[in-house]
């Protein structure tokens, strides 16, 4: 695998960076977007790992669009309606489904991206259906909790990382017999030459709709983020999204496997 030398440095730059931020200019107007605990960005004084989800990606750009400055909250699954009922959040952002807040008239944009969970093998894997991997080690990033129940059900040996490089780069030492993640991500990272002798798979299972939910009560706020949200939910752009983080991920798996010696 040939990587330019310029661009590795840059890359190890921004991974051995400081940690990720929302700050904006102190003036602004603050938005507030609960997440899952498991979806909330990773946060290391040492490196600097790419998310298992897009949530902060996406809660980013869109108080980016909206000229705010952004206060990511963590929100409990049990504690979901309570926080969008009582104003401790303007929006949530999270996968459709079972759970979803039983506030009346709640506005639920779509986010434009559904995906289920897929795993990366090696090429030579003998797993050809998701029983196969019963007994068998699934390393999982803990951004993909909320299949946690799903994931417990295939009766596999799983570890949980922070992140999915973490996961991935034991697929291909042969620590794990597979990595559990999103099936855009993983058929994204699949492209990648690097990943052909690691790109056997699964059909996906327990696709998620992602979805912003805002209280129907603050009209203002639903008015003013809609045609933002709308824009951010094209096509295009999750092709962005996804085109970066694969390619993010490759070089975080890249760094983690091989590494330069730099005694």
């Amino acid at each position: 695998m040939k990587i330019n030398a310029e661009y590795i440095w840059c890359r190890i730059a921004l991974f051995l960076g400081i940690g990720w931020s929302a700050a904006s200019p102190a003036d602004a107007a603050v938005l507030r977007i609960g997440l899952l605990p498991s979806a909330m960005p990773l946060q290391s004084d040492t490196r600097n790992y790419t998310d298992a989800g897009f949530e902060g990606v996406l809660a980013r750009e869109l108080a980016q669009q909206l000229g705010q400055s952004l206060e990511l909250v963590p929100v409990a699954a049990e504690h979901r309606q309570q926080a969008l009922q009582q104003g401790e959040v303007d929006a949530l952002l999270l996968p459709a489904g079972d759970g979803l807040p039983a506030v009346p008239a709640t506005t639920l944009l779509p986010a434009g991206h559904d995906s289920g969970y897929s795993v990366a093998m090696r090429s030579d894997t003998t797993v050809r259906t998701w029983s196969d991997l019963r007994g068998r080690t699934v390393c999982v990033a803990q951004g993909h909790r909320h299949w946690q129940d799903a994931i417990a059900a295939l009766g596999a040996q799983v570890r949980w990382f922070d992140a999915p490089a973490q996961a991935l780069v034991l697929v291909r030492t042969g620590e794990c017999d597979a990595a559990l993640g999103e099936q855009a991500q993983l058929q994204q990272l699949f492209r990648r030459k690097e990943w052909q002798k690691f790109s056997a798979t699964l059909p996906p299972r327990s696709p998620a709709k992602w979805v912003l939910v805002v209280g129907a009560s603050n009209r203002d706020l639903q008015q003013q983020i809609a045609p933002v949200w709308a824009q951010l939910a094209q096509p295009a752009r999750w092709q962005q999204r996804l085109h970066q983080w694969a390619a993010d991920v490759a070089f975080e798996v890249y760094f983690d496997q091989i590494g330069p010696d730099c005694h």
